[in-house]
């Protein structure tokens, strides 16, 4: 066996052993041992031709030419037999060939196939053809033919395959076409009618008319014929031909996009039918008995129409797999409608108008359905209809008008991986917490008015993408992914839940219950507008929110004095409805403050991360007041600070307040304190060289996921009326008056300046290793930067740039000592942003 194989190859290589003769030609062995393919492409004539392959093959070869790309304007001066080969097929295409003379194919009595298509020929060569009795297939398509006439295929009766695709063919002859016809390809002409060529082929088993102008195809089909496909799809017909009801031996047949209104039933008795295609027409019924015998039909696609009703015209195709019905009229839908279909695995009826959706009495387990496609409709209860597909797959349910779910509506469905409820007017997920999906892998739910997550994810324990955009979502409880492992191909993931546009992404809360959602392998992604673009929310919230810390007086000595009262109960109600409203959503709520006596004492805060920005801004008092906490602060570069006036503008109380700090030196604040109320007549200033209330800050290093209050003390005033020890004046000169104060009353003073110098130091290490990015999309209001420019080689410095908004200037030695708790590069610019 093995010495035979080696002698066909043997043989079949030896046919083309002269290539280098038949040069530009090429050679190559066919299917069988005596086939030989040549090709001849871009030669300047064909004599050229001729003189290349004459007498270089073995005249018992099978030889299959084709000559491509060349200019044949001498083809009448030579013949094909001068080659002295046996020519049996023969391809002459893209050649510019306008006419084929009758010379060069004399002889030609083997020639089994010719194609001369992509050409400009504008007939059909019949006197070159009448030299081809043995032709079977003719290929002149993509030419520029005009019509087909009696006598045009006269010579060439045994052919079976026919192809006149893309001519502008708009007449054929009654009797121009052989009865030996198996194949007639007349796409893309111009035809308005068929004028009865076509009646007498009784053996036309495939037809071609699609893309043509025809309008009716009645008494031009051939009456019980073998026809087994039918392409007439793209053309105006507006009924099919009433012979058809005797085509037993159709397959496929497709007459989409024709005007046809009706079927007339005449596909009833095609028990060989397995495709229909009759998209965009206008279909307006189906009869009961439609398919009446079409059990072998696999594929049904009857979108774009107007049928209101199935019918139940589906219940006798027994072996349909795929059904489309979208874009259609159909106001009322019943699973009764697929009863029995158990190889139906595709179903589409969007784009309808369903309203209502009714079970079906004897159930669905049965079905194999897959995916099912309801989306666009009115649809705004499932009724339990859908409830026990076991096997599907894809539901999807978007665009409708569900405005809630029911338990058990997706009862059963245990093999779920997508389920889509995009674009409803669902305001909770909840009747999903009590129902069991344990395949499903995505949740679409955007578009919605869903207001709050709590245990709706419940039931999903493979969940792995759930899209709430465009929803109401401003609480979400931590419990929601308590059952959720994602896995993809069995490998464990993490459960990635988009939010784009809800309240809660720019809510702080969310900076807890990302905590949560990271050991629980779930993880919220989105964007809105507090984000730039889509990323992972918890890497990037702790730039992007402003948590302002609440305070806390640890002690008010206000000493003996009689206005001491009076000062209390006008100062302690704002201070607590200023913590109250300065604290996040999450923490105000847990409890109110204690006062014990002088003392107000913050209730217990639940842990928290880092904040972004941490300011304070109490409201304005009746009192002045010395407030040490400034909503934005600026970074002091030199060793002597120079002022730092910071306005802050209310209806109806105006306060101004301007603070001197020098670093390492002993702190003094001096006070101006402009108030006007409606029981005033005009503003009072007052000016202190002894401040009347000395402000210490206390400042410790949060803790990770800790947030902590402003310490604020408020001590007695210093009623000797002298000047701290070494208090410098803003030229860096002492003051003279510092002089005259006794040691012994400054040693208190001098005591807690060390104290602070102290945490100063301890906080400025810890700084280093806490850096917070600076962002440009901060949540804060701008509050125009009063602080005087820095002069000296201070002045060429240039502003950090926004590209570097993730590394945190630390470098600063000489920062202010009430505001070193605060990260200096998350400051707000000095110029207000662009938008």
């Amino acid at each position: 066996m093995t010495s035979l194989v080696y002698t066909v190859i043997h043989l079949a290589s030896l046919q083309c052993s002269v290539r280098p003769e038949i040069s530009p030609c090429t050679c190559e062995t066919g299917k069988a041992w005596n086939h030989v393919e040549l090709s001849c492409e871009k030669l300047e004539s064909f004599n050229s031709v001729v003189d290349t392959l004459a007498n270089k093959l073995n005249a018992d070869a099978k030889i299959d030419l084709k000559i491509t790309h060349s200019q044949l304007d001498d083809l009448e001066m030579r013949s094909f037999t001068d080659m002295n080969f046996n020519l049996y097929k023969l391809r002459m295409q893209r050649n510019g060939l306008r006419s084929l003379p009758e010379v060069p194919f004399r002889g030609l009595s083997n020639v089994t196939y010719l194609s001369i298509s992509d050409n400009e020929l504008d007939e059909i060569p019949k006197h070159a053809l009448s030299h081809m009795p043995s032709l079977l297939t003719l290929d002149i398509g993509r030419c520029n033919i005009r019509a087909v006439q009696q006598e045009d295929l006269r010579g060439i009766q045994k052919v079976e395959n026919l192809i006149l695709v893309s001519n502008v063919i708009t007449r054929l002859d009654r009797g121009s076409f052989p009865k030996s016809l198996l194949i007639l390809h007349l796409a893309r002409n111009q035809l308005e009618s068929l004028n009865g060529s076509l009646h007498d082929l009784d053996k036309l088993e495939s037809l071609f008319i699609n893309a043509n102008n025809l309008t009716t195809l009645d008494d031009e089909l051939p009456d019980g014929s073998k026809l087994r496909l039918l392409m007439a799809h793209n053309n105006r017909l507006e009924r099919l031909p009433a012979n058809m009801a005797g085509m037993h031996n159709l397959e496929t047949v497709h007459i989409h996009c024709n005007k046809l209104r009706s079927f007339d039933r005449v596909l009833r008795n095609a028990v060989n039918l397995s495709e229909v295609l009759a998209e965009n027409n206008e279909l307006e019924y189906l009869a009961q008995d439609e398919f009446a015998s079409c059990s072998k039909v696999e594929t049904l696609l009857m979108g774009f129409n107007h049928i209101r009703s199935l019918n139940s015209s589906l219940l006798p195709i027994l072996k349909l797999n795929n059904a489309n019905f979208s874009s259609n009229d159909i106001e009322e839908f019943s699973m009764a409608e697929l009863h029995g279909l158990r190889s139906l695995k595709t179903l589409s009826l969007s784009n309808n108008r369903i309203q209502r959706l009714l079970p079906d009495p004897r159930g669905v387990q049965e079905l194999m359905l897959v995916n099912l496609d309801l989306d666009n409709n009115r649809i705004d209860s499932l009724n339990g209809a859908l409830a026990g597909l076991g096997n599907l797959r894809m539901l999807n349910l978007a665009g409708n008008r569900l405005e809630q779910l029911q338990v058990g509506d997706f009862d059963g469905m245990v093999r779920l991986d997508i389920l889509d409820l995009t674009g409803n007017q669902l305001a909770k997920l909840k009747p999903l917490e009590m129902t069991l999906l344990p395949s499903l892998k995505i949740l679409k739910a955007a578009y919605n008015n869903i207001t709050k997550l709590e245990q709706d994810f419940k039931g999903m324990p493979m969940l792995c993408q759930a899209n709430l955009t465009n929803n109401q979502i401003s609480t979400i409880s931590s419990e929601l992914v308590t059952n959720t492992r994602c896995k993809n191909h069995n490998v464990p993931g993490k459960l990635e839940i988009n939010l784009d546009d809800n309240p809660i992404m720019c809510d702080v809360r969310l900076n807890e219950l990302c905590r949560l959602m990271a050991v629980q392998e779930a993880r919220i992604r989105g964007r809105s507008q507090c984000f730039e673009n889509d990323q992972e929310v918890c890497t990037v919230l702790p730039m992007l929110y402003k948590v302002d810390l609440p305070i806390m007086v640890t002690s008010l000595k206000l000493g003996g004095r009689e206005d001491a009262k009076p000062v209390m109960q006008m100062l302690l109600p704002q201070l607590i409805k200023a913590n109250e409203d300065l604290l996040p959503p999450i923490i105000s709520t847990l409890g109110n403050p204690l006062i014990i006596g002088n003392t107000l004492i913050n209730p217990v805060i639940s842990p928290m991360p880092p904040p972004l920005l941490l300011a304070t801004k109490p409201p304005p008092l009746p009192l002045p007041l010395p407030l040490p906490v400034e909503p934005e602060v600026q970074k002091n570069e030199s060793t002597t600070a120079a002022p730092v006036t910071t306005s802050s503008t209310e209806e109806p109380t105006t306060t101004t307040t301007s603070t001197t700090t020098t670093t390492p030196s002993p702190t003094t604040t001096t006070t101006s304190t402009t108030t006007e109320a409606s029981s005033q007549v005009g503003p009072t200033e007052v000016i202190t060289t002894t401040p009347p209330t000395t402000t210490t800050t206390s400042t410790t290093t949060p803790k990770p996921n800790e947030t902590l209050p402003v310490i604020v003390e408020l001590q007695e005033p210093n009623p000797l009326g002298t000047l701290p020890l070494n208090q410098t004046d803003v030229d860096g000169t002492q003051d003279k008056g510092a002089a005259l104060v006794p040691p012994a009353v400054q040693d208190p003073l001098q005591h807690e300046l060390e104290r602070e110098k102290e945490r100063e130091r301890d906080l400025e290490r810890d700084l280093d290793h806490e850096a917070v990015a600076k962002t440009e999309y901060e949540t804060v209001e701008y509050i125009p930067n009063l602080v005087q420019p820095p002069v000296g080689s201070e002045a060429l410095t240039p502003p950090p740039s926004k590209a570097n908004a993730l590394e945190e200037d630390s470098e600063s030695v000489h920062s202010n000592s009430v505001h070193a708790e605060y990260p200096q590069s998350l400051q707000i610019p000095e110029e207000p942003p662009e938008e």
